[in-house]
């Protein structure tokens, strides 16, 4: 469950540029938007396991969410530049 995590962050800037390749500014919040609803049902899911799991503890959960919302944050700060990356490739290109 944790390696599906780092998948998923790894392919945030990509779907930014491909936003931005497509020029469509309105669908920069869908990513990020998506994303944290993933890191939630997780979060409730290591937390129903807690007490039946073995590594599932209410501090892990708590640490694991924090370092999730911070790498998904620092990549939503970042956004804006990737997308705008790909505006300029989609202008080199011809434009949609």
């Amino acid at each position: 469950m944790f390696h599906v995590t780092r998948r998923l962050n790894a392919s945030l800037p990509f779907a930014y540029l491909a936003i931005g390749i497509c020029q469509e500014p309105w669908l920069l919040p869908l990513p990020a938007l998506l994303m944290l609803g993933f890191l939630t049902w997780r979060h409730r899911h290591i937390l129903a396991q807690v007490g039946t799991a073995p590594i599932a503890s209410d501090g892990f959960a708590k640490h694991v969410m924090v370092d999730d919302l911070l790498r998904l944050g620092g990549q939503t700060l970042v956004s804006p530049g990737t997308y705008f990356i790909g505006t300029m490739i989609s202008a080199m290109l011809g434009g949609f």
